[in-house]
């Protein structure tokens, strides 16, 4: 009888923790009366109805959210209250078909899809760890260490779109190493469902393999094409008057002291600093690091994976609004990190393939201890960079 690896044993071992805590955790959500009425998708499934009602240009009036959402939480909601609705509207058409169903289906219904999305761009990611000589089991580990990535499941938990953003991220990651601009690109272009953490992952092409820029620039004027026709120039600016208010930080379930940036780091360690001073010091923060990759981009010779994986980890950290379901995106870096890794001969094939799984079964274990429940992702966002580098750079 052949022996079984003890390195295979442990891998379904954590792949069946991660499914098994998953699963408990998505019937909790849908069991528990009011759980779900709370989670983010509300504002999607409410901005869903705004649409059937009153129009797609409607949805980012406040007021209609506001009576939307009350009718699906069953008490009023006030002016300070509701979810906004500041996403672009690449998913708004989803939310106005599942509209249609009652809010627990349509919940099931959007999460599907959010899980579709990102196996859409598994084949990419796959043919890219082929090309690298991975086998087709190493592939399937990581692919599924990737559609199983923690952050990715609370995304979908909460009912978020971070799935956009990854699928996008993977796009990006697989043209770059495959020496494909046009797709890495239009990969790009479709993290404009983050726009804050777009503008740092896509401005530092202009000044090295302009392609990629030249692509994600026309992905951007289809989307923007795509976005205006849907809510025209009123909800164009009612969309710009609500990510100032989403700037702001306060009320509208904001929540900035649990955001996985700089803003949240410095207003966990001094909640008594300044609000204003905050923001200002996370906004400088964020156009040093745009300034500083489009000079990195410029001055370097060549873009290696490290230099993703820094873009990807300075975007999360920089961005003046991040929750942890967006940390969807570390899962590239993740993949990146095991290619250099093995092309460095410090890891085996099988050992990086499960690197998103064991990344993930430690921030799923971190969050249920305080003290490592932020110092876990941005423990990661440091390693992930500096290790790619070091294999890189060697």
């Amino acid at each position: 009888m052949k022996r079984v690896r003890p390195g295979l044993l442990l891998l379904i071992a954590v792949f069946s923790i991660l499914l098994i805590t998953y699963g408990l955790l998505m019937a909790s959500y849908i069991q528990v009366d009011g759980k779900l009425e709370g989670a983010d998708f509300l504002f999607y499934y409410a901005l869903g109805r705004v649409a059937r009602d009153h129009g797609l240009d409607a949805v980012y009036d406040l007021d209609l959210e506001a009576v939307a959402q009350a009718e699906v939480t069953g008490s009023p909601v006030g002016a300070q209250q509701i979810f906004l609705p500041n996403h672009p509207p690449f998913l708004h058409p989803v939310a106005l078909f599942f509209s249609g169903l009652d809010y627990r289906p349509a919940y099931v219904s959007f999460a599907v899809f959010l899980a579709l999305l990102v196996v859409s761009g598994l084949p990419a990611l796959g043919r890219t760890l082929t090309q690298n000589g991975w086998t087709r089991s190493q592939v399937i580990i990581a692919l599924a260490g990737v559609l199983f990535f923690e952050p990715l499941f609370i995304s979908i938990l909460k009912g978020q779109d971070s799935a956009l953003l990854l699928l996008g991220g993977m796009l990006w990651f697989s043209g770059f190493a495959r020496e494909d601009d046009r797709l890495g690109g239009l990969g790009l272009s479709l993290t404009l469902i983050r726009p804050q953490v777009a503008l740092l992952l896509a401005l530092p092409f202009l000044f090295r393999r302009q392609k990629v820029f030249g692509w994600f620039c026309l992905g951007a004027a289809i989307l923007g094409l795509y976005s205006f026709v849907q809510v025209g120039w009123a909800g164009v600016q009612d969309y710009f008057h609500i990510l100032t208010l989403s700037a702001g930080g306060q009320g509208y379930g904001m929540g900035e002291e649990a955001m996985f940036n700089l803003v949240g780091l410095l207003l966990r360690l001094a909640p008594g600093l300044d609000l204003e001073l905050v923001h200002t010091i996370g906004w400088g923060l964020y156009v040093g690091a745009l300034l500083g990759l489009c000079a990195l981009w410029g001055f370097s010779k060549t873009i290696k994976t490290w230099h993703l994986a820094l873009a990807v980890t300075l975007g999360l950290f920089a961005s003046p609004h991040l929750h942890y379901h967006d940390l969807a995106l570390l899962a590239v870096p993740l993949i990146g990190l095991g290619i250099a890794a093995v092309r460095r001969g410090r890891l085996t094939v099988t050992r990086a393939a499960a690197l998103p799984m064991v990344a993930s079964t430690v921030m799923l274990f971190s969050e249920f201890w305080d003290p490592a429940r932020f110092t876990v992702p941005y423990l990661l966002m440091v390693i992930l960079p500096l290790s790619t580098m070091w294999y890189e750079t060697r």
